[in-house]
């Protein structure tokens, strides 16, 4: 009798573990994405006066239903402290056929003035791999709260400060 009991037990676990396809899981099809994994430094001098290091790594994916996705976790070092941030994607947008503005909701951060809840943003540059094309870019990453976050993805304009140069690899494919 036990031996039954387990293995409808395992039965039914097999059976709940099965994913049932919802009308909406075709809305959520990837229509293009971004990605990173990028370091630079702001050397001096600069608009800062202090020598800005960052680290960025990001992978956010643009839904066919216009929804966002993804994580972004963000370094930075200004005169040996490191602040850090790790954000869910909530907007990504594309502009210029190689430039993504992506932002999205603070989910854990070391820094006080910066909480949980508020939103941080950036823009990615993709400018190819090959031997004569220049280095990929990025801006700083920005602060706010959620309408400055969606206005900054559905503008198309520039960085206020910024793009440098970065070592590492981006991917734009809008």
């Amino acid at each position: 009798m036990r031996v039954r009991t387990v293995l409808a037990a395992v039965g039914m676990a097999a059976l709940l573990a099965v994913p049932v396809a919802t009308a909406t899981e075709s809305d959520q099809a990837v229509v293009a994405a971004a990605k990173g994994n990028v370091e630079w430094t702001i050397a001096l001098p600069n608009p800062f006066g202090v020598e800005v290091g960052n680290d960025l790594k990001f992978n956010a994916r643009k839904h066919a239903d216009g929804s966002a996705s993804g994580k972004i976790h963000y370094i930075q070092t200004v005169e040996g402290e490191s602040f850090e941030f790790k954000i869910d994607v909530t907007c990504l947008e594309f502009y210029d056929g190689n430039r993504a503005k992506l932002g999205g909701v603070i989910t854990w951060s070391n820094d006080e003035t910066l909480p949980v809840g508020r939103y941080g943003w950036f823009q990615a540059f993709d400018n190819g791999k090959g031997k004569d094309d220049p280095p990929d870019r990025s801006s700083l990453l920005g602060f706010g709260d959620e309408a400055a976050n969606e206005a900054f993805c559905n503008s198309p304009n520039l960085p206020r400060f910024g793009p440098w140069d970065v070592e590492g690899d981006i991917k734009i494919r809008p």
